[in-house]
């Protein structure tokens, strides 16, 4: 399968009329993820996408909506999971960026904009569904993983493994075997 390519949107291309905004259709690419060292896919990785875009004076208001479903292994059990997310992201875009060196804590270049005004869609819409991921891709809401010992999926059912001691308590097993 060919590496698809990210989608870029050519902002300084497009016929924008100061204060009026303009809704685009398109096909936006979402690259993979590489997520507590699993790897992630979107399936499909090609979605349609809306882009509203306004030309505000000094730069662009812009929202970008789709929803995904991104596939990979479960963060307990390695099973399989999916997630299924509607995503929904503002920014602004100048159009003319001050040099890195000008940039200061309070003035942030947008990291999505790219050289004569075209924006990259696929970075941003990466970073808009990493806001949006939860603290842990299950397979379940419930999944109760692996077992430490012998690895089994405790999800399919028990393993014969003795609990784990718990050395912290190591000391009063002691003075209770000595009674």
């Amino acid at each position: 399968m060919p590496k698809q390519t990210p989608t870029s949107f050519d902002l300084a291309a497009q016929p924008l009329v100061l204060g009026v905004s303009r809704t685009f259709e398109l096909n936006l690419y979402l690259p993979p993820l590489h997520l507590a060292g699993q790897d992630y896919g979107f399936v499909p990785d090609v979605v349609a996408a809306r882009l509203t875009v306004a030309y505000v004076g000094e730069g662009y208001t812009a929202k970008l909506e789709f929803s995904c479903r991104l596939e990979g292994a479960c963060w307990r059990c390695l099973e399989p999971a999916d997630l299924d997310l509607d995503v929904s992201a503002d920014d602004y875009f100048e159009t003319e960026l001050p040099p890195v060196e000008e940039i200061g804590d309070e003035e942030e270049a947008s990291l999505w904009f790219m050289e004569d005004g075209t924006l990259n869609l696929s970075e941003w819409a990466r970073s808009a569904i990493a806001e949006l991921l939860p603290p842990q891709i299950l397979c379940q809401e419930d999944c109760k993983g692996l077992c430490p010992q012998c690895g089994t999926n405790l999800n399919a059912g028990q393993c014969d493994c003795e609990p784990p001691a718990d050395e912290r308590w190591g000391k009063l097993r002691e003075w209770k075997a000595a009674d």
